[in-house]
């Protein structure tokens, strides 16, 4: 028993630390993208947002049992408006990573900053540990609950998104200047699915009445 709760504490402790870490590089990759010249990283700064939401969800309903559905509720519906925040940022990605190579084949393209290089360098060694921390403490506390399992997933894509960003500027700085676009679209590609998917579910579990205490009402995506 002791040591479940010990188990406990420590998956905690690195759900905790995962959300300041993602948190800092949405935070980094967001001004440094902008200034940068970046839309990679403007992109890969996105997903860092969707993967802090994965993680607040996962800390704010490991207690949903406990009668807390006003939080269950109150999640959710965050993750309404963050999932719409997402699609119209994607979008915005999306735009001026075409503008961008439009603007390549007519020579007026500026290359990314070797700042941005050095935020995607920092944000796939930060990403890279936390995974790595993650499969050596589930080693440990296997990982039986889906919202766990959705963290590693989610923090095996952010090494994946980082790399694809650093690849993308390093060609951007040293070869050709659509590199960083490029990647900025394959970014988009991957993280469009998962935004969505999230949109979709928060929109069937907050129109569904029953949680408000009407009975005999389902939500627009059917029942849960």
């Amino acid at each position: 028993m002791k040591l479940n709760k010990e188990c406990e504490s420590c998956k905690q402790r690195l759900n905790l630390w995962a959300l300041s870490v993602s948190l800092f590089l949405i935070l980094m990759k967001g001004v440094i993208g902008i200034l940068g010249s970046s839309e990679s990283l403007v992109a890969d700064g996105l997903y860092s947002f969707y993967q802090s939401f994965v993680l607040v969800k996962l800390i704010l309903l490991i207690n949903r049992n406990e009668g807390t559905s006003s939080i269950y509720k109150s999640v959710w519906f965050a993750g309404l408006v963050i999932s719409i925040m997402l699609i119209l940022g994607i979008g915005d990605v999306l735009i001026f990573s075409i503008v961008r190579i439009t603007k390549a084949a007519k020579g007026l393209l500026v290359r990314p900053s070797p700042y941005a290089l050095y935020a995607a360098i920092l944000s796939v060694l930060a990403n890279q540990l936390l995974y790595r921390y993650r499969l050596c403490s589930g080693r440990e506390m296997p990982e039986k609950d889906v919202s766990e399992s959705e963290i590693t997933q989610s923090l095996r894509l952010s090494v994946i998104i980082s790399s694809i960003v650093v690849i993308g500027i390093g060609i951007a700085r040293t070869q050709s200047v659509y590199g960083d676009a490029l990647a900025a679209l394959i970014v988009a590609t991957i993280v469009i699915p998962k935004v969505i998917n999230l949109f979709n579910q928060s929109l069937k579990i907050t129109t569904d009445w029953t949680l408000y205490g009407f009975k005999g009402m389902q939500s627009i995506g059917g029942q849960r």
